[in-house]
């Protein structure tokens, strides 16, 4: 028995992961993201745009955060997007740089996206539409 992506998305609720603030676990970032992207039916082009997102954003806060902060994730799913939520916590850091680059990226990979000094959210839609 094989569950839909809206059943995911309805029985799990929101996939949570804490990393330390280190660019050496950005990878992990991006595989959970993917991994739940893919369930949630995105295509193998919208998979690559929501690695990069989360991996743009992700950065920008290990790179304004201290060796002992952590990054707190949160994935929610429903079935035909992926939203991610990120925070970084902790004593130290500052506010997140946002260059224009980045916010270049994340606005073409992005179906939305907000940005504030400590946190981000970015949804990614799936593009296939149904037929």
């Amino acid at each position: 028995m094989t569950a839909s992506p809206d059943a995911i998305a309805d029985d799990a609720g929101p996939v949570r992961l804490s990393l330390p603030a280190s660019p050496r676990y950005l990878a992990a970032a991006r595989v959970v993201a993917a991994s739940l992207g893919a369930e949630s039916g995105l295509s193998i082009d919208d998979l690559e745009d929501l690695r990069l997102g989360v991996n743009e954003l992700v950065s920008i806060l290990v790179e304004s955060g201290t060796s002992t902060d952590r990054v707190e994730l949160e994935f929610e799913t429903d079935g035909a997007s992926i939203t991610v939520r990120g925070q970084r916590s902790g004593d130290g850091g500052g506010a997140m740089a946002v260059d224009e680059l980045t916010t270049r990226i994340v606005e073409a990979v992005a179906d939305h996206h907000e940005i504030d000094g400590t946190s981000f959210s970015l949804t990614k839609a799936s593009s296939i539409r149904e037929r």
